[in-house]
């Protein structure tokens, strides 16, 4: 027999033999896996897995989660936080853009973020601001600001009191969707800021043509947009634009208007005091009305007469806020329609269906 004839006439036995281990060897491992799964994923396990991803999924409104994000936005107060470059009155009237999504747990019975829940992500947006655009004129009120803001002890009894908020919804903003928060000083009076925050859908890709305080933001632009930047010469650019279009006012979800004061203590720091602190309006002295050249404004002039036209525009919406202080007088307690029981709603439900079943003929109000 030739001894070609024997290797070829035993090589396909040994390929057969080697790929019906190879299956066997397989096989069992899929076995085993699964009998490891079936055993791992009890009825226990499964409720304690579920528990988990649940909580992952709305870690933003966890106990404690938004104490956090205030501290988030306060570090910006603190001088190793502050951005590079010092912030100027040109920079008075730009946005602070914050991001945010809405988790299952902000959703309504409607499918969309709930009305209620806009307002914590308000606080949040509002702290991002008056960090970033007051944080000289803080650490100049409060004194003995460090670099970690953790040592020495501040001279005054600091703080920022809300007096106010409102909001317009426009259009829904679904479960888990993303958002942005445009947040922007929009006037003030003798004792308040007037704050303005847009809630901005992500899914349009708005975005600014250029960011003021934060250079390293500015790697994507085009150079159309740096040619814009050059041959725009308008103090206040207060309109945003996308990429491919011009003013963006479609995506826009909810508008809310906010006014806050500044407090030492129980005394009330004015608006031009903090502006002043925290060098946001342009020194004018008298020799600064006319330039040498003459005939002409100063620099200074021009910026703080830009300024106040920009303050007034802006009161004539924020005395829709400021006038609703007259609604406590709407107040009146002689007759009411009567009370109803609110507790965790279970109860009411309950008792509801209990007598709609015929099971109790007790109505709980």
């Amino acid at each position: 027999m030739d001894l070609s004839q024997s290797v070829w006439a035993t090589e396909p036995i040994t390929v057969l033999t080697n790929y019906t281990q190879d299956y066997h060897f397989e096989a069992k491992s899929l076995i085993t896996t699964w009998v490891f799964f079936t055993q791992l994923i009890t009825f226990d396990n499964f409720w304690k897995l579920s528990t988990l991803v649940l909580l992952l999924i709305n870690i933003k409104v966890l106990p404690f989660v938004y104490h956090l994000r205030i501290l988030n936005g306060l570090r910006f107060v603190l001088r190793s936080q502050r951005p590079k470059k010092d912030v100027g009155p040109e920079n008075l009237f730009q946005p602070i853009i914050t991001s945010s999504k809405a988790p299952l747990m902000e959703i309504d019975v409607f499918g969309h973020k709930s009305n209620s829940t806009y307002f914590c992500d308000i606080d949040i947006a509002r702290v991002h601001l008056i960090t970033t655009l007051f944080g000289n004129g803080i650490a100049n009120i409060r004194g003995d600001t460090t670099m970690n803001g953790l040592r020495g002890k501040p001279s005054s009894k600091f703080s920022v009191a809300l007096g106010a908020v409102s909001c317009v919804f426009r259009k829904e903003i679904l479960p888990y969707e993303t958002y942005d928060m445009w947040t922007k000083v929009l006037a003030w009076d003798d004792k308040w800021f007037y704050l303005v925050t847009h809630f901005v859908k992500k899914g349009h890709k708005i975005e600014p043509r250029r960011s003021s305080l934060y250079p390293q933001q500015n790697k994507n632009r085009s150079v159309k947009d740096q040619d814009e930047d050059q041959e725009d010469t308008s103090i206040f650019k207060t309109e945003t634009t996308d990429s491919t279009a011009g003013p963006a006012t479609a995506p826009i979800a909810a508008s809310s208007l906010s006014k806050v004061v500044f407090k030492n203590g129980r005394i009330t720091i004015r608006p031009k005091e903090m502006l002043e602190s925290a060098g946001l309006v342009p020194v004018t002295q008298s020799g600064d009305d006319k330039d040498e050249a003459g005939g002409e404004d100063s620099e200074n002039v021009k910026l703080a007469r830009a300024i106040e036209a920009e303050r007034q525009r802006g009161m004539r919406i924020a005395n829709l806020l400021s006038e609703q202080s007259a609604l406590e007088g709407e107040f009146n307690s002689d007759i009411a329609l009567g009370r109803h029981y609110d507790g965790i709603g279970a109860e009411g439900v309950v008792a509801t269906l209990a007598q709609l079943g015929k099971l109790s003929p007790y109505q709980l109000v």
